[in-house]
């Protein structure tokens, strides 16, 4: 598992305006229907032949979801903290189909290196959108 933890001054709220906008649209996609998403706790979609879930979604503190499919099985997390300064972020990624004891140490630690490295960019990512959706 991975874990990076990221200060930001933008909201919980600013956060989870972004996240919610654009869930709800890969929703209504992969439901190919407009009627109204609720976020929760069970909520589960198809995309891309990836099955979606939402196992714990309590807006502004927390959204976790279980991705699962033929080649992956991922579980990501952003936790919210909220402080005098704006959020401290809290992004985990956890490769369930990756089984460290079918590999040698180095192939381990090559692997992680690429994980950490990935989700520093998926962080990054998801921040810049954020900041990017409050200029809109």
């Amino acid at each position: 598992m991975i874990t990076i933890k990221k200060q930001y001054d933008f909201s919980a709220e600013d956060f989870f305006n972004y996240l919610d906008k654009q869930l709800v649209a890969d929703i209504k996609k992969a439901r190919g229907t407009n009627l109204p998403v609720k976020l929760t706790n069970g909520t589960r979609y198809k995309q891309n032949d990836i099955n979606v879930e939402i196992t714990d979604y309590k807006r502004n503190r927390i959204y976790t979801a279980h991705f699962k499919s033929k080649q992956i099985d991922i579980t990501i997390s952003y936790k919210i903290q909220s402080n005098k300064d704006g959020v401290l972020l809290t992004f985990s990624e956890n490769v369930n189909s990756y089984n460290p004891s079918n590999h040698n140490k180095i192939s381990n630690w090559l692997y992680n290196l690429r994980l950490k490295r990935d989700a520093n960019q998926e962080l990054k990512k998801m921040a810049d959108n954020v900041y990017a959706s409050l200029n809109v």
